[in-house]
């Protein structure tokens, strides 16, 4: 069961150090720690082009694999980088988040596609949980990613996603009445998250756990989507329902 994450911190052992150490570099010994403070802290924030070649340098080696050409932005937040895995060239623009607290494992973690692009102020998160990105995908400002535990997100190629966008991989509060209050009543199962291929999301969507988006389909901004939406369907509201599909190229309007 999902626990919080102030009752990792402070139910844990050892000092706040250890602690500390856990959260940032997860399994990484304590050289690891301090040679990934002391190069987040004097080249994390460099602005320019020198910034930009030191990082592409000095980062890599604390990944569990980085492909070629990655470009890391000033500003970004690595927390267990060495359970993510970045493809070929990809972007991730500045003040990007990538936090994969965690047991760590294969099949933990952060995994990006080779050519995405992570813009300005994205936050992928999980906590023992695996958030698996494709090729060939855009995610707009501000957009949020999030996988807790069993509920897993995985995001097929060439999706497009909108600023704003909110795609939660998090299991449900327990909600019995009674005198224990629901933030301590645990969670129910998690159920997780699939997009399709060639998938475009509006701004300001929101993706709730359990839901299945098929593939070539288009969700509408500010929509909320619970549940199944088929391939190549145009579906948008609160819950989003199927409007319409795509045409075949060539076809009349």
């Amino acid at each position: 069961m999902a626990r919080k994450i102030i009752e990792d911190v402070y139910g844990s052992r050892g000092g706040f150090l250890a602690k500390y150490r856990r959260i940032r570099v997860g399994d990484g010994g304590w050289f690891t720690l301090f040679a990934f403070e002391l190069v987040t802290m004097l080249f994390g924030n460099l602005p320019g082009a020198l910034g930009l070649f030191l990082r592409g340098k000095l980062l890599p080696p604390f990944f569990r694999s980085v492909g070629r050409g990655v470009v890391f932005g000033a500003g970004i937040t690595l927390r267990n980088p060495g359970a993510i895995e970045i493809g070929d060239k990809v972007i991730l623009d500045d003040l990007c988040v990538l936090d994969a607290k965690g047991e760590g494992g294969d099949d933990k973690g952060i995994r990006i596609g080779s050519r995405c692009f992570i813009s300005r102020n994205v936050l992928l998160g999980c906590k023992n949980g695996r958030i698996e990105i494709g090729d060939g995908v855009s995610i707009g400002p501000n957009s949020t990613i999030h996988s807790v535990e069993e509920s897993h997100v995985t995001v097929g190629n060439d999706v497009v996603m909108a600023a704003y966008t909110y795609v939660i991989g998090a299991p449900n509060y327990r909600t019995a009445r009674g005198p224990v209050p629901m933030a301590r009543q645990g969670f129910e199962p998690g159920k997780g998250v699939k997009l399709g291929g060639d998938i475009w999301i509006g701004a300001g969507a929101v993706i709730s756990d359990g839901s299945t988006i098929g593939e070539g389909a288009i969700i509408g901004a500010q929509s909320l989507v619970r549940g199944e939406i088929p391939p190549y369907a145009f579906a948008y509201g609160t819950p989003a329902a199927v409007r319409g599909e795509r045409r075949e190229a060539g076809s009349e309007s």
